[in-house]
């Protein structure tokens, strides 16, 4: 049998291309090794306070010893967290500018407003999810009503008087309170701000009466007993609440929206980046001190490849598009 010799053009492509994996993968070393040598920001889509930032200081804070490097956390509220995305989609694609948002921007807004000037799917790369928060749901003490149970009559016997307040369409406390209004007969007006934080403050002051939050943002004031904790969100009790029932406890076919915290790049940001990035958030995410204090302000820390936060990303999505279609909430 002929055996067959290459001739010398399939030498020279077959030089030419190792020649060009070996190029990607001197560049790929090059950046990750000399990433970061400037300044990094950080647009947080939540106001200062928000569980989110709050987060986002913890990371930006040792990635900076890390690093050598300052990493500023640029807060950017509004609409339920997508400014901060839409700021954030036209920055260069080199590492220098970073989001860190929620899964309400990234995977719930896309299906309630008409237009939010970015693709979640084409914009952004998943760079590391950060952490899961735990919610709860408190009420004004001038209610004098201490139990879910209790609120749900209550409102069904006064249809007007109850108000919920929320950073915005479409965040996670949202689809859990419609959620929740749908399953088990309560009624109240949904209010959207722009914070979490100005939520709070209308609480206490009783403008409004209740608030489904992140447990970091509403834990003092309960401590303070200015706001009556009556469930929870979470599956099971919070450490720091165990007196307090879950709402599956009441209520068992309830599922909540377990939204989780993350840190996202431009799309084109070099996978060497994004994964220097991954391994070294991952690296905060398992020092004990970190955990101790994500844990203690109802954090759970998560952490992973990009990839399996990419695959969390993409099944969300799609999950919360049949949601927010079932609840019929719609925003032009």
């Amino acid at each position: 049998m002929k055996r067959i010799v290459p001739g010398p053009q399939s030498s020279t492509r077959r030089t030419a291309l190792c020649l060009a994996l070996l190029g990607a993968f001197s560049l790929q070393a090059q950046a990750q090794s000399t990433y970061p040598n400037k300044p990094v920001r950080m647009v947080v889509s939540y106001a200062a306070g928000n569980v989110t930032d709050l987060l986002a200081r913890v990371v930006a804070e040792r990635l900076s010893d890390k690093w050598g490097q300052p990493v500023t956390v640029d807060n950017r509220p509004g609409q339920g967290g997508s400014l901060g995305a839409q700021i954030a989609v036209k920055t260069p694609a080199d590492g220098y500018t970073l989001l860190f948002s929620a899964m309400a921007a990234m995977a719930i807004n896309p299906h309630v407003y008409g237009n939010l000037g970015y693709d979640v799917r084409k914009d952004f790369v998943p760079v590391v999810n950060v952490a899961y928060p735990t919610m709860v749901m408190v009420v004004n003490p001038e209610l004098k009503i201490n139990s879910l149970t209790a609120l749900i009559a209550y409102s069904k016997a006064n249809p007007t008087a109850l108000n919920y307040g929320t950073a915005g369409n479409g965040t996670v406390p949202h689809l859990n309170m419609e959620t929740l209004k749908a399953q088990t007969g309560l009624v109240a007006q949904h209010v959207p701000y722009k914070a979490a934080g100005a939520v709070l403050t209308d609480v206490l002051g009783g403008r409004i009466q209740i608030q489904q939050e992140a447990l970091s943002v509403l834990l003092p004031q309960v401590k303070a007993k200015r706001l009556i904790p009556i469930a929870a969100g979470s599956s099971k009790r919070l450490a720091q609440l165990p007196d307090v029932p879950t709402i599956t406890e009441l209520f068992p076919k309830y599922q909540a929206v377990v939204p989780w915290l993350g840190i996202f790049a431009p799309a084109g940001t070099p996978k060497a980046i994004v994964d220097k990035i991954n391994k070294d958030v991952d690296d905060i995410l398992r020092q004990p001190d970190v955990q101790e204090k994500l844990l203690g302000n109802g954090l759970d820390a998560v952490g992973g490849s990009p990839e399996t936060f990419a695959k969390t990303v993409a099944t969300d999505y799609e999950r919360m598009d049949k949601l927010v279609k079932q609840l019929g909430l719609k925003v032009d």
